[in-house]
């Protein structure tokens, strides 16, 4: 049987569609941005399939000049990216 792989669709800097293969993915709403003198702290609170916050939290440290390019803010819908090989499980 094939697996179906299914790709995230995202624009780029010219509002072009893309498509990564990235499945690591949380959809969450921006809660806060702090900017620092070179990286700004970004804290995303998940959402559910609805919409709804789950109340669990990802903190991203992102550049902030990009984050200012981003426009990020309170409130925005963010998708936040895992590549697999950051990811570390610890088992208890």
């Amino acid at each position: 049987m094939e697996k179906k792989i299914n790709y995230k669709l995202i624009y780029n800097e010219r509002s072009q569609i893309m498509r990564i293969s990235a499945k690591n993915q949380i959809k969450g709403k921006v809660t806060s941005v702090i900017h620092g003198s070179s990286y700004s702290r970004v804290s995303v609170e998940q959402t559910d399939a609805d919409g709804n916050p789950t109340g669990s939290f990802i903190h991203a440290a992102v550049p902030v000049d990009i984050c200012q390019d981003m426009d990020l803010d309170k409130g925005n819908t963010v998708t936040c990216i895992f590549p697999a090989a950051a990811v570390i499980i610890g088992k208890h």
